[in-house]
């Protein structure tokens, strides 16, 4: 099959984010560069596929369609509408899956930071974008407010911006996740705790408030309204009033050995200020208490991702654990996203999970995704599955 696509600029990073382009893919994978991240032309991926790759089975293969971008983490995926919104570890991407055009978004044209780790859209429409080291910003699609632990405003940091109490403001600048009650209450998942926000201050719950571990990573709610919280030393149920907390102990987890869950180098982020460096805390091996995505599903299960203990299933009483030995692609679970089917799909260390509650299929590089190591999952309106990579982002349109 004939390439569709035009070798693009590398440096439109640089560039306003009015300016749009066009991107054109190809099944399989193909680049472009015109959403690429970095400056230099040599950071960027081949068309081609590697030497010594094999290709998926034809039939396989019409099923994906690959975007390379760059040497870049995709953190993180949102889908609203006919927009795929792309967080990567050096800039957001607004892409139209339709129309094929796409906008890019930096610290040149209204972030905080580049890195951005968490997308979701509120009621109103806005999107509201967490980031590492830059705190949380919303985006109305025209202008950028942004929310710290020490204020909130504009970036230009004048009249408007109101400045916050010591206690009123986000709990840190590092944000992981969000979530939006019926009520318009957000909730905000930080490295200082979990931030409620009513609308103009913060509320932070910390380990004296009854968290397990103060680096909270995700979020989830029950239709009854309690929420759950994953941080990096086990998971808690919040009720409003009361918090109870699960760790390893309790079954959270499964043990194993920490060889498998050595970060690689493609995890890394820019190193922060001296009290963030994750050295002395992040896990260099496996850590069941690490609890990296969740979900709830429809009967009401609660489920787990862990750095490196695999992925574990509780229903309020007892602990299930899965991990490679029972089939799950990879024992480090970045994401977890179920369709409308009731199937869940699990973004590992080592490939894709289909999981549809007795088995377990997986897909990797050599079925036609970008990377093996899968960081974020989002689903379209038609069941397409999104699959971010290093690297890239993967379209699956099968079932």
């Amino acid at each position: 099959m004939a390439d569709r696509y035009g070798w693009l600029r590398p440096n439109d990073l640089e560039r306003p984010h009015r300016e749009e382009g066009r991107c054109r893919p190809k099944p399989r994978s193909v680049s472009l560069r015109r959403l690429a991240l970095f400056v230099s032309a040599v950071l960027l991926l081949s068309v081609h596929l590697s030497e010594g790759q094999t290709p998926p089975p034809p039939g396989a293969a019409s099923l994906w369609t690959g975007w390379q971008i760059g040497e870049v983490v995709i953190r993180t995926l949102a889908i609203r509408g006919d927009e795929v919104w792309i967080g990567t570890s050096n800039g957001l991407i607004r892409f139209n899956r339709k129309s094929e055009s796409h906008q890019i978004y930096n610290t040149k044209s209204g972030l905080l930071s580049n890195v951005v780790v968490s997308i979701h859209f509120d009621p109103k429409g806005n999107a509201w974008i967490g980031t590492y080291g830059g705190g949380l910003s919303r985006f109305d699609g025209s202008a950028w407010e942004h929310f710290t632990p020490y204020g909130r405003g504009p970036k230009s940091y004048g009249p408007e911006w109101v400045q916050y109490n010591p206690k009123n403001g986000l709990g840190d600048l590092w944000v992981y996740d969000l979530l939006f009650e019926p009520n318009g209450t957000m909730w905000v998942a930080t490295w200082k705790g979990a931030s409620r926000f009513n609308g103009k201050s913060f509320v932070t719950y910390t380990i004296d408030d009854g968290l397990v571990d103060k680096w909270v990573y995700t979020i989830e709610r029950e239709p009854s309204g309690v929420l759950w919280f994953g941080t990096e030393g086990g998971v808690n149920r919040f009720d409003g009033k009361t918090m109870k907390g699960w760790t390893h102990r309790d079954g959270l987890g499964a043990d194993l050995s920490g060889a498998e869950a050595t970060p690689s180098s493609e995890e890394a982020y820019p190193e922060g200020p001296a009290h963030h460096q994750q050295r002395q805390k992040e896990n260099q091996e496996a850590n069941p208490n690490y609890v990296i995505s969740s979900a709830i599903d429809s009967h009401g299960i609660k489920w787990f991702g862990t750095w490196g203990g695999g992925l574990s299933r509780f229903d309020g009483k007892t602990f299930k654990n899965y991990t490679t030995a029972d089939g799950l692609a990879g024992n480090i679970v970045n994401a977890l996203e179920i369709d409308k089917q009731g199937v869940m799909w699990i973004g590992t260390n080592k490939g894709v999970s289909r999981f549809d509650g007795k088995r377990f299929k997986n897909f990797n590089t050599m079925n036609g995704l970008l990377g093996d190591y899968v960081y974020s999952i989002a689903i379209d309106p038609e069941g397409n599955k999104w699959f971010g990579t290093f690297g890239g982002v993967s379209r699956y349109s099968g079932s």
